[in-house]
């Protein structure tokens, strides 16, 4: 029976290597973007680094976790099936003939992504991993700073087989939604933290109903957001004109500015 490995996948920071030899004796790490489309930005890469040979650090990792950010993997495979898989999972498709890079080893990334793989997804994407683990949070959970442990079990690891043809895996509408979810999440975070009068749940409610009304670029969100913040008012049953998305906002501004004033009036 093999005997379960673990190794780090920490992701890169200005002052990773710095940190790396001052927590380990011989970190000896493997950049993941070695040998991969990715190889231009090489030194950029998240580094993998076996914490059998790398204790201190491996302990770090674990009683520090928000100093390190990354993932902790287990796997009774070989080390280089477990490399070329992680490197295999790099890059996916989407929406047809689209490709891109997944940035999984990021916590933040990791926390949308692998909590929404099904069960009979885990062996394609976890590969030879047998447990993966990240301490980490979504943008939701961030805001109410609730950081935490995650991991995810492939029962079926003993059993994976390394591709024998070169592709990449595509993305599931579901992996695809939470990706976007993240995104949706991302921006409202950053708009959230400049005021003061909603919660992150009461502006996501808005922000979902801004982009049903059509409003997608981030500027338009921002002004729809804004206004909503300011009034509080019903939104929804306000009905839109057709036109710029300056020209509907500034429907929607005009209306609430009224209605406040009126309630005023009757106050």
């Amino acid at each position: 029976m093999s005997v379960s490995q673990r190794w780090l996948l920490l992701e890169y920071r200005d002052d990773l290597t710095e940190r790396l030899y001052q927590s380990a004796h011989n970190p000896d790490p493997y950049r993941l973007f070695d040998a991969t489309e990715l190889a231009p930005y090489a030194e950029q890469s998240p580094l993998l680094i076996n914490t059998a040979e790398n204790p201190l650090l491996a302990d770090s990792f674990t009683a520090h976790p928000d100093e390190w950010a990354g993932l902790q993997i287990d796997s009774a495979q070989p080390f280089h099936a477990v490399l070329h898989h992680l490197r295999h999972i790099l890059f996916v498709g989407f929406d047809g003939e689209r490709k891109g890079v997944l940035r999984y080893s990021s916590p933040r990334t990791a926390s949308y992504f692998f909590p929404a793989l099904e069960d009979d997804e885990l062996l394609s994407w976890l590969g030879p991993i047998s447990r993966l683990s990240w301490y980490g949070a979504t943008w939701r959970e961030g805001a109410a700073q609730q950081a935490r442990w995650f991991s995810r079990e492939n029962p079926q690891a003993q059993q994976w087989r390394p591709l024998t043809e070169r592709s990449y895996p595509h993305l599931s509408k579901s992996q695809a939604k939470a990706l976007q979810r993240q995104q949706t999440e991302k921006f409202l975070f950053h708009w959230w933290q400049r005021q003061s009068r909603l919660s992150f749940d009461e502006a996501f409610a808005y922000v979902e109903a801004g982009m049903q009304r059509g409003f997608a670029s981030a500027h338009s969100l921002s002004a729809y957001l804004d206004i909503c913040s300011l009034y509080r008012g019903d939104t929804q049953s306000i009905t839109l004109p057709d036109g710029s998305d300056d020209i509907r906002l500034g429907y929607l501004k005009t209306h609430l500015e009224r209605s406040a004033t009126d309630k005023e009036g009757h106050a």
